[in-house]
């Protein structure tokens, strides 16, 4: 390939690895794992961690840590290469299977945090309804509609999690009723 060719090629890359970062930032994640996401999904062969290290300008616990994250979400795999002894890496290119495998582990753990929480709530604001009387009955009244609502909405993005990765299928009602002012 000629010289110019080959630094337009590395510019390209580059910027392809440094979008991966800030996507990879935006999305809640470290901006070296989409940077390591990114060089690897760039690279035709699988990397060993030194090579990542080196190209990524990244200390052996960066690069140790990120490749451990990164493989806990099903983004990057080990494989063997024949004839070498130590660990490489190659990324994940199905993009969909990826997302729903992080979907399914964080956001589902936050939905399911978040109904906890909002259940309690409810649970609490209709204790304290028992026993509230006037102003205070009115409040109670008012703070346990609005988590009730709260309720649905978070049973709502468990459904549409559930949808968007395939576990159910559309129920346009239960959008209507959740989602009314």
């Amino acid at each position: 390939m000629p010289a110019t060719a080959t630094a337009k090629l590395d510019r390209a890359r580059k910027q392809g690895i440094e979008a991966c970062g800030r996507i990879a930032e935006f999305w809640g994640f470290t901006r070296s794992m989409g940077r390591t996401f990114g060089l690897l999904y760039l690279a035709d062969d699988p990397l060993p961690q030194a090579e990542i290290q080196k190209r990524l300008r990244i200390s052996v616990g960066n690069a140790s840590m990120t490749l451990s994250a990164l493989m806990g979400w099903g983004v990057v795999h080990k494989v063997s290469v024949r004839g070498h002894r130590r660990e490489y890496y190659r990324s994940e290119t199905d993009f969909w299977k990826m997302i729903a495998g992080v979907l399914n582990r964080r956001e589902r753990r936050e939905i399911k945090l978040a109904l906890h929480k909002v259940t309690r709530a409810v649970a609490g604001a209709r204790s304290a309804q028992t026993t509230a009387r006037g102003a205070a009955r009115k409040q109670v009244d008012f703070t346990l509609e609005r988590l009730s609502r709260l309720l649905e909405i978070c049973r709502l993005g468990e459904t549409m999690l559930d949808m968007l990765l395939g576990q159910l299928t559309l129920d346009v009602g239960q959008f209507r009723d959740a989602l009314k002012v």
